[in-house]
């Protein structure tokens, strides 16, 4: 788990444009997208453990909490080491239901990346789909996450047989989580830092 660090620490790293990684978190809905985003805090130390996982730390409007799902873009930056190297790292959180679709299309606008999150039990499904197409677009790195692999009807490895079929996903690249139970969280911030790239520009 990170320690934090003050402004004038996380100020250095960011003058580093080679360490900083900026990306949104795709999925159809109910996938476990947000409870990823709440994960990934936790990992991190910008939220308590026992806080992962109730998605109010990134659907925090009134709206987003009495229907149980994502409509507006959330981010966040929170802090990653890997090999003596300290990276800054900007998340997204985005909507899942197509009626939000151009929330993500506003959100990716803004990435170098995105993580792809895949229910192990249903696989892919039309947003899936529709959200790799815009990642894909806009010329994006896709890291795909299958997720929820502690439930008892999991079969993660239908799901990467989905994703080289449907998708043409490399499987070998998928990073096996359970976002509710911080399974592989770490891997998935590993998975951030190696293959999204530093953004360009000023």
């Amino acid at each position: 788990m990170a320690k934090f660090k003050s402004t004038s620490e996380v100020m250095k790293i960011i003058k580093n444009k080679a360490n900083i990684r900026n990306f949104g978190v795709i999925a159809h809905v109910d996938h476990g997208k947000t409870t990823m985003s709440d994960s990934l805090l936790a990992n991190s130390g910008i939220i308590a453990p026992s806080a992962a996982g109730k998605a109010l730390a990134m659907d925090f409007d009134k709206e987003e909490q009495e229907r149980g799902i994502t409509i507006y873009q959330a981010n966040v930056t929170l802090l990653f080491s890997q090999k003596d190297e300290e990276y800054v790292i900007n998340m997204i959180d985005t909507p899942g239901h197509v009626d939000f679709a151009y929330e993500v299309s506003r959100s990716l606008a803004a990435c170098e990346g995105v993580l792809l999150i895949v229910d192990a039990t249903q696989g892919i499904q039309a947003q899936t789909i529709a959200n790799v197409n815009l990642a894909t677009q806009n010329n994006l790195a896709i890291i795909p996450v299958i997720n929820k692999i502690d439930l008892p009807s999991a079969d993660p490895d239908s799901v990467k047989e989905q994703l080289e079929d449907v998708l043409q996903i490399e499987s070998d690249q998928a990073v096996l989580t359970s976002a509710k139970e911080g399974i592989g969280i770490n891997d998935v911030m590993n998975a951030v830092a190696q293959l999204i790239p530093a953004p360009i520009g000023d």
